[in-house]
């Protein structure tokens, strides 16, 4: 039951991955047209928010040994 919760989530990352990389590639066409703003992050949130699910669920596969040493 708990790898169906878990491809369930990871499913729901993949998901919510895509979409972020569509909103993150509709913003930089969106950049390209205005000028420059200065920025104090080095990466975008978008970016950000993907690779935060991602570890997430790296920890939850970790945590339940369905992922890592056997």
């Amino acid at each position: 039951m708990m790898r169906l919760v878990l491809l369930l989530l990871i499913a729901a990352a993949l998901v919510f991955a895509g979409g972020q990389a569509l909103k993150a590639l509709r913003g930089l066409a969106r950049r390209r047209a205005a000028p420059p703003v200065p920025q104090e992050d080095a990466m975008p949130a978008p970016f950000r928010t993907i690779a935060y699910i991602v570890l997430l669920a790296l920890m939850a596969g970790t945590a339940t040994g369905l992922l890592g040493a056997g």
